[in-house]
C-alpha cells in the first residue's frame, strides 16, 4: 500500500484480505446498494507476492524466483516475466 503496509491473503482479494483492508481503511461509499468507492483501492501501490519469510516481491521479481525454483506450472496467456498466482496452480 502507499503507506508502506503489506496486506496478504491466500489469493488476490480473498475474503480475509478484504476484511483486513476494510478494517484498516474503512468500508467506503455505498450508493444504491453498490460500492462505488472503496478507500483502499486508491492506496494500492503495487501487487506482488510474499515468501515464507515475509519478504515482498513485485510480480517481475517473483516471476524470476518462481522460474528459478521450477514453480511455474501453467502458462495462462500472460507474457512471461510477470507472475500471477494462476501460474502457480
Amino acid at each position: 500500500m502507499n503507506d508502506g503496509s503489506i496486506i496478504v491473503g491466500i489469493r488476490h482479494y480473498s475474503p480475509e484480505m478484504r476484511a483486513t483492508l476494510t478494517k484498516i481503511y474503512g468500508k467506503g461509499i455505498k450508493l444504491f446498494n453498490w460500492w462505488i468507492r472503496k478507500p483502499y483501492h486508491l492506496r494500492v501501490k503495487q501487487q506482488g507476492f510474499v515468501d515464507q519469510f515475509g519478504r515482498f516481491y513485485n510480480r517481475e521479481d517473483a516471476w524470476k524466483l518462481a522460474k528459478e525454483k521450477g514453480q511455474i506450472r501453467n502458462k495462462i496467456g500472460c507474457p512471461d516475466g510477470t507472475l500471477f498466482s494462476e501460474h502457480l496452480f
